[in-house]
Parts: structure tokens; sequence; C-alpha cells
């Protein structure tokens, strides 16, 4: 898996397991071979994986007590949706929201192994921005069905990279992987189209090691946490512009 959530609100961790296709809560202070509080599997959940690459993305909304999965579907590469389940399922339970279609600009999986994308809920403005191979798709939180995004951000002024990890800060600014290659930046949460990020912090060539797995954001310190899974680095940066 390459998503891990913890819910504040609720003291729970929650990760997806994709070679079982569930997904699963434990307690926040879990520990050694302990058993999830639940599990999410079984086909009226809808959560599959294909032979070329496994749903291993996840993103969790503890404000609105909501956990979001992107899975294939039976239609092949560039069909994928994104299932949305209550926190609270247990079991073979159906989702209460899919999201997906030509209208929304999804366009995984891929039969190369790109991979799943990474999404982001922003509760206070009520969004879903969703990372997809170069371009940001910001959607209404609870839009369904073959929705447009109610914003693009994309083109070369961007300099977005790839369909990396996300995260939003309490300020309103989107931050994601970009470039130069293992660069941080920073939009927001309300431009779309071709704008240059507001804010940009180098990692690669500050430290000479860039971002390569899931950032995350520490508001009470005011910091942006940028791993590199290929050396095991753990980097944090102070970046009170946007908070």
């Amino acid at each position: 898996m390459h998503a891990l959530e913890y819910d504040p609100v609720h003291d729970e961790l929650c990760v997806n397991s994709p070679l079982n296709n569930a997904i699963l809560t434990f307690r926040g202070g879990a520990k050694g071979e302990e058993p999830p509080v639940r599990v999410i599997q079984g086909p009226h959940t809808q959560i599959q994986s294909t032979g070329y690459d496994g749903n291993d993305k996840m993103a969790m909304d503890p404000a609105n007590g909501e956990i979001y999965i992107p899975v294939a579907t039976s239609q092949g590469p560039g069909k994928g949706v994104i299932l949305v389940f209550d926190r609270e399922g247990n079991g073979d339970v159906a989702p209460k929201r899919i999201l997906g279609g030509p209208d929304t600009g999804f366009q995984f999986p891929t039969p190369k192994g790109q991979g799943f994308p990474h999404m982001a809920i922003d509760p206070v403005r009520n969004l879903l921005v969703v990372s997809s191979r170069g371009s940001l798709l910001i959607f209404d939180r609870t839009a369904s069905g073959n929705a447009k995004p109610k914003a693009v951000i994309e083109g070369p002024k961007t300099n977005l990279a790839g369909g990396g990890s996300i995260r939003i800060s309490p300020k309103g600014y989107i931050v994601a992987g970009c470039q130069p290659r293992g660069a941080v930046c920073a939009y927001g949460i309300g431009d779309t189209g071709d704008v240059a990020p507001h804010w940009k912090i180098p990692v690669q060539q500050i430290t000479g090691l860039g971002l390569a797995g899931q950032l995350t954001l520490d508001p009470i310190h005011k910091e942006v946490i940028v791993p590199n899974g290929a050396r095991n680095v753990i980097m944090t940066f102070a970046w009170p512009e946007i908070f």
C-alpha cells in the first residue's frame, strides 16, 4: 500500500490492503498483531485491483466521516472510479457514492503501471482534489457519477509532475510534487488553468534527495514533511506561508 491515514477525530488508523481488496481500520493505539476494528471487503464494495496495477491509494475525511479509494473497473485502462465509503462501514457494504466517467478527466489505471491517483479532501471548502498525471482536478466534495471538475490546474506553467501525493493546508493551498524533479509546490485552492505555483521548495536542489512517497503537513508547527522512500529519509521544512 502507498497510503495511510490517521483520523484524529476518532483516534483511528485507516489503510487499504490492495492484495485483499479491502480497507482496514485500526485503533489509533494499535500495536503488535492486533486485528482491525472494521474491514470493508466483499463484492458489494466494488473494490478491485487489476492485473497490471493495485488499488494502492486511499484518503480519509475525518470531518465528514468518509473514506475514498480509487479502483479499476472492468472497462479497462483509463476507466477508473473513486469509491466513497462511510467510515463506520463494516463488511461487504456498498459505497455511498461513486465518482467516475469520461467527463471527470480521470486517466487511471494505466497498463504501464503509472498507478492510481492521490486524493485530498478540503472539508472547510467542501472540495475534493485528485492528482491525475500532471493535473489537479478539483471537484465538489459530494460529486458523484460522471461529474465534471469545478476547476483543473494543468499546463507547463504549473510545473506539476506526474500524479504524486497531495495535501491541502488550512489556509487553502494544495501542496503537491512538482518540477524540477523532487520539488514541492503550493497552488491556491481557487486556482484554475495553467497557473504558476504560489510557493515552491526545491527539495532535491537543497538536499540532493527529492520527494518520493506520501508527503504530509504539520499545521501546528507550520511544517511540510517530505519523505524519500528510496533512501528511507524524512525531511522537514518550515513553510509558514501556506499555513
